[in-house]
């Protein structure tokens, strides 16, 4: 190329330059450079000053609605906590007769119950416990005292006629002697027992005004501003200032309010020559609707974006004005490289009145020309790249080739393939996932690229022909050819060294465990595709158990490698029991056991794969059992394909954390009511323990204090089966037990499950399809 270059020069023809060309296109850049920020700067004051209002408005209208949001899920959060704990055990009937004077202990709990309500969330600030029963007693977790004036009973005892069991007020009295002089509190009132329709006490949790204020203050995002909060009857009202009492400014917005209330989300108001942004919503608590009101100065919001805007302007004005100056400075210096190279192309020192740029265009065209020859020249010349040829090779793509042409193809890349036997290598890199640290996900095919150069520099110092494939995700392989002549049995104890070589060098640079499998012999190119697949399919049978292996494909079709595992059924339907009762981490510890015995039982690769697919088709059917559609749940993603690309058994273990269990149980909870889910854990034990005697939906509800119609409902919803369903199979599966193991006689096999002996026979026969005799003589068999 140089010495194109010198010809072309040495026959240009003498060429006038002009500087003035360069100057003035430079004073041209820097003005053209400085224009946008000119431009932007009065874009940005323009929009800030006439149009910014509005947008600001929208913004800070959304922005408090999801501040309310928040305020309203706390709350939210609150009355369920507390809903759950008025069907606690110790506010159950037993209080009706309980004596505080004597019951010392169980006052005791009752203190530390209370003291235990007040931790549950950051907005408490005292829980009270009011009993109406045997006498009228107010109790906290310091002290408790008998009401016995009426006048002060009539507070307490309007909780009680109150139509909702659940409900706020700000009217609840308090057992500090000066109550009286202190504003009324809200408060959150559950009648207890919970559920009941006679009410004999109350739990009443008193809001902490102050912390509930700091909550309000989230509302007005500008120190200037201002927040108030009130139910829309206007019994109870609290402002975010640190009083919490009503100011002016917050008058005056309850009243604008009740102007605007039917219309938009905001609005605008004028208050002492101060324009306010004011965003107001509601919310609805417990049957009472709750209103916010959030009012922040246009002033605090829109000072900002002037102030930028004339910062932008300034500098663009002041980078203009540096720009005139500055181009007339550095012009000559900048120039004198062009100059210089100039000259060298056209010969000429003299000045002119012609266009520098014309000169470098034209030799640029030149160049490229002979440039682009020179490339095609060297395109046309270049074979096809070897690695290219191998990767098609080993993936089958000549087939349709002849083994003539083949072996011409790889003696064009450099290989002998007369008189030659060809073997293939697969490497399966395991372990990344216990790393901790050295990489992290995506890094797959850096570490099997590194893996793959360890090999090939290993290969290349003991072998003539050797060619790597990397296949990536952790797989690499190796194509070996030996002389036909060479003896075996020097060649596999090579072999042998080698891949110790490879697995202990990998180990001690990558920290990962290699698996090594080696194909058969071939002297035809042709079946060099047949080798790799041969060498792929072998690695499913690696030992989990052990590190670093070397899987012979010869041995492996020689021994006879049993597949039978003792699947553990047990843990089965554990694991999935645990699913469905939203115990994720138990059913997480649960899968670690179950995969241990696959592994235990049948520690090759494929054996506990197909044990994880197996469990994966449980959990999936215990997924539509439970009324969810897998397709929507898990975004229409194929588990069994996912599963199956996943080799080692700790990813296995983290993929069923994550991707399966951790999002049923997460809409498992989201659905279910866990007040019915423990009602009907309970009805299921009291049906274990006691199903040989005489039980019926009836009597089950009315042990457990709910109706038979809503303990038929939750049954089905939760346990997935009707209830008479259940309890039958629960006698059928002990008397299947007992006509196994016993030699009873068939009518007291019926009354120790709970049937009658010509009944338990029509039913047993209806489930199993033959009588308990012909079952018993079955086993026997």
């Amino acid at each position: 190329m140089n010495r194109h270059l010198k010809h072309w020069i040495g026959m240009a023809p003498k060429y006038k330059y002009n500087s003035r060309f360069f100057r003035k296109s430079l004073v041209m850049m820097l003005l053209v450079a400085s224009i946008p920020g000119l431009i932007i700067g009065v874009s940005i004051y323009w929009l800030a000053s006439n149009n910014l209002e509005e947008e600001l408005q929208r913004l800070h209208q959304n922005q408090i609605k999801q501040r309310a949001e928040n305020i309203d899920d706390q709350l939210a959060y609150l009355e369920l906590t507390f809903s759950h704990w008025a069907f606690d055990s110790k506010f159950d009937e037993k209080l009706k007769g309980m004596d505080i004077a004597y019951n010392f202990e169980q006052i005791q709990d009752l203190y530390r119950t209370l003291l235990v309500m007040e931790g549950t969330h950051p907005l408490l600030e005292r829980v009270d416990l009011y009993l109406d029963k045997p006498k009228a007693v107010a109790i906290n977790k310091e002290q408790y005292a008998y009401i016995t004036d009426p006048l002060k009973r009539q507070p307490y005892e309007s909780l009680l006629r109150q139509e909702r069991s659940v409900f706020w007020t700000n009217a609840y009295p308090t057992l500090q002697a000066k109550a009286a002089e202190a504003p009324p509190k809200l408060s959150l009132v559950n009648k207890i027992p919970g559920g009941s329709s006679e009410p004999f006490g109350a739990i009443v949790a008193t809001i902490n005004q102050e912390n509930l204020i700091k909550m309000l203050k989230t509302l007005t995002p500008y120190n200037e501003g201002e927040t108030i909060l009130l139910t829309k009857d206007g019994n109870w009202k609290l402002s975010s200032n640190e009083a919490g009492a009503f100011s002016e400014i917050d008058t005056a917005l309850q009243q604008e309010y009740s102007k605007h209330n039917a219309g938009s989300e905001s609005f605008l108001f004028e208050y002492k020559q101060m324009t306010y942004s004011v965003s107001y919503g509601q919310f609805s608590r417990l049957g009472t609707t709750w209103v916010y009101i959030s009012a922040a100065p246009l002033t605090s919001i829109t000072a900002p974006v002037l102030l930028l805007s004339k910062w932008i302007l300034f500098i663009s004005l002041s980078g203009l004005l540096l720009s005139l100056l500055m181009s007339w400075f550095v012009s000559h210096r900048m120039y004198s490289p062009i100059e210089r190279l100039v000259r060298l192309l056209s010969g000429d020192k003299g000045n002119g009145q012609g266009d520098e740029f014309d000169l470098f265009e034209k030799q640029w065209n030149h160049l490229s020309k002979e440039s682009e020859s020179m490339r095609s020249e060297l395109k046309e010349q270049m074979p096809i790249l070897r690695e290219g040829f191998f990767l098609q090779l080993v993936q089958g793509n000549f087939y349709a080739f002849q083994e003539n042409d083949l072996r011409e193809r790889m003696k064009h890349h450099g290989w002998k393939t007369d008189n030659q036997q060809f073997v293939a290598f697969m490497f399966q890199l395991t372990g990344f996932s216990n790393l901790q640290g050295r990489f992290t996900l995506g890094d797959e095919d850096l570490v099997t690229f590194t893996a793959a150069n360890i090999i090939e520099e290993l290969t290349a110092t003991q072998y003539e022909q050797a060619q790597i494939i990397n296949f990536h995700h952790f797989s690499v392989g190796l194509l070996l050819s030996f002389p036909l002549d060479h003896p075996m049995r020097f060649v596999d104890e090579d072999i042998s060294e080698y891949c110790q070589q490879v697995t202990e060098t990998i180990n001690h640079i990558l920290k990962m465990q290699v698996t090594v499998s080696i194909s058969k012999w071939t002297h035809q190119v042709k079946q060099i595709p047949h080798l790799f697949e041969e060498a792929r399919q072998a690695l499913v049978y690696r030992d989990l158990l052990d590190d670093n292996q070397i899987i012979k494909t010869e041995l492996l079709a020689k021994s006879s490698i049993s597949m039978e595992s003792s699947f553990p059924f047990t843990l089965e339907k554990e694991i999935v029991h645990a699913i469905r009762n939203g115990l994720e981490n138990e059913a997480v510890e649960l899968i670690g056991q179950f995969m241990k015995e696959l592994s235990e039982s049948g520690s090759t690769e494929l054996a506990v794969q197909q044990g994880m697919l197996q469990l994966l088709g449980s959990i999936r059917y215990a997924v539509l059992q439970s009324g969810m559609n897998p397709v929507h749940l898990f975004g229409g993603v194929n588990l069994f394909e996912q599963l199956a690309q996943i080799k080692e058994p700790e990813e296995m273990l983290k993929w069923f954390q994550h991707k399966l269990v951790a999002v049923f149980v997460e809409e498992l909870i989201s659905r279910q009511d866990f007040h019915m889910k423990q009602m009907v854990e309970k009805v299921i034990v009291h049906l274990r323990e006691n199903y040989m005697t005489m039980l019926s939906l009836d009597s089950s509800a009315e042990l457990f204090g709910t109706s038979p119609y809503t303990l038929s409902r939750a049954f089905k919803h939760i346990a997935g089966i009707n209830f008479i369903d259940y309890l039958t199979d629960i006698r059928i599966d002990n008397a299947k037990r007992l006509l196994r193991e016993t030699e009873i006689r068939i009518n007291e096999v019926a009354e120790k499950v709970g049937y009658q002996h010509t009944y338990f026979n029509r039913i047993f026969k209806k489930y199993e399809g033959i009588t308990p005799s012909q079952f018993r003589e079955l086993n026997r068999s």
